[in-house]
C-alpha cells in the first residue's frame, strides 16, 4: 500500500504543572481511503533532537515516504532504512501501523506514576488506589530520605512499587538506604546510583532506564546479576522499529521490557499502549503521565481502571485534528 497524503498537526500538551510541552500530530491516508494516527514529541532536555529538527526531516524524507509500498511484514525494515529521528520513527510508524494492521479494541496493564512533593505523591495515591491500580511507580530522587521511607512503607502494601531514583543518589548512599527493605520489597529500583558502572552492587530487582545505551551496552547489563527490567520509552529510544532487537534480547535472558512514556498527549500514550499490546508485553506499562495531563487529545478517550488501560478501536484526534491548523508535508 502506498500513502497518499501526510498532514501535521501542531498540538500544545498542557500539562498540570505548567511547564511548556509541545508536539505534532501525524496523520496518513493510503491509497485504498484508509489511514492512522501518531504523535511526534521529543522531550527537552532529554531528546536529542528537537521539535523542529524531527518536522524538517519529515519534510526532507516526504517524497521517499510517499514512494514505497508499505506492507505490515516489511514495515520496520522499510522504516529503518529512512534513518529517522527517534520521535518522528515513533510517530510516523504509530500512523503506518494503525494504517497497516488496525486493532481491535485492547487492554493493557498500566502502571501509576507517583511524583512531586510528599503531600501531592499522598493525594495522588489515594486517587490512584481508589481507581484500582495494582501498580505504581515512585519517584523518589527529590525527596529527603526521611520522607522517601516513610512514603514507601506507607505505600508498599496498597501497590506493586516501581522506586525511581533517576540516578540522583551517589552507590554508597543508596546502598544505605536499600539495606533497611527486604530484597522483595519492591518490584524493581530503577536507576539507584549516579554512578551506572556500579550497578551490578545493586542487591534490589534492579531496572535500568536512562544508563542505556549511553553509559552501558546489552553485554554489560548481562553482567548485572539482580536485573529486571530494561525500560524503553518509545518517543526517545525510536518506537518499535529500534526496539525489537532489544525484545528479543530481553526474552531470551528472561528480563522484563517496560514501555515507558514521556508525556506525550494520550494519543502517544495510546500508541504506546497499542506498542505493548503488539509485543504481547506482560510487564504494566508506564503511561501514568495520563494522569498529569491538563486536557486530552483523543475524540473516544482512554479508559483505565483495575490497573488496565482500554485503547479504543480508533485513535483518532477531536475534530480530526483541526484541518485548518495543518501542513501537508
Amino acid at each position: 500500500m502506498k500513502i497518499q497524503s501526510i498532514f501535521s498537526f501542531p498540538n500544545e500538551i498542557p500539562l498540570l504543572s505548567g511547564q511548556p510541552r509541545s508536539g505534532a500530530l501525524i496523520n496518513l491516508t493510503g491509497t485504498k481511503g484508509n489511514g492512522g494516527w501518531g504523535e511526534i514529541a521529543p522531550l527537552p532536555k532529554w531528546s536529542k533532537e528537537s521539535l523542529e529538527d524531527s518536522l524538517l526531516q519529515l519534510n526532507q524524507k516526504k517524497d521517499e515516504i510517499l514512494r514505497i509500498e508499505w506492507t505490515a511484514q516489511t514495515c520496520s525494515q522499510q522504516l529503518e532504512k529512512l534513518q529517522l529521528l527517534p520521535s518522528l520513527l515513533f510517530g510516523l510508524e504509530s500512523a503506518l501501523l494503525s494504517m497497516l494492521s488496525p486493532l481491535s479494541a485492547h487492554k493493557v496493564p498500566v502502571s501509576a506514576l507517583l511524583m512531586g512533593s510528599p503531600q501531592e505523591i499522598t493525594e495522588q495515591a489515594a486517587l490512584r488506589h481508589a481507581e484500582g491500580y495494582t501498580v505504581a511507580k515512585l519517584k523518589v530522587s527529590n525527596l529527603p530520605h526521611r520522607e522517601a521511607v516513610r512514603l514507601i512503607h506507607e505505600l508498599k502494601d496498597k501497590f506493586c512499587l516501581r522506586i525511581d531514583v533517576n540516578r540522583a543518589w551517589k552507590t554508597f548512599d543508596s546502598l544505605r538506604f536499600f539495606s533497611q527493605f527486604p530484597l522483595d520489597a519492591f518490584d524493581y529500583v530503577e536507576e539507584p546510583f549516579e554512578n551506572p558502572e556500579d550497578l551490578a552492587l545493586f542487591s534490589h530487582p534492579l531496572a535500568v532506564d536512562e544508563s542505556f545505551p549511553e553509559n552501558l551496552s546489552l553485554q554489560q547489563l548481562e553482567l548485572l546479576p539482580t536485573l529486571k527490567a530494561l525500560i524503553y520509552k518509545p518517543t526517545i529510544q525510536g518506537g518499535m522499529t529500534r526496539c525489537l532487537p532489544l525484545y528479543d534480547w530481553s526474552k531470551k535472558r528472561g528480563v522484563d521490557l517496560v514501555l515507558s512514556s514521556t508525556f506525550e498527549s494520550d494519543i502517544g500514550l495510546a500508541n504506546i499502549a497499542s506498542m505493548a499490546h503488539r509485543l504481547s508485553l506482560s510487564a504494566a506499562v508506564g503511561i501514568g503521565t495520563y494522569h498529569y495531563l491538563k486536557e486530552t487529545v483523543c475524540a473516544f478517550p482512554l479508559q483505565i481502571s483495575q490497573s488496565f488501560v482500554d485503547v479504543p478501536v480508533q485513535v483518532v484526534p477531536k475534530n480530526n485534528g483541526v484541518k485548518s491548523n495543518a501542513t501537508r508535508m
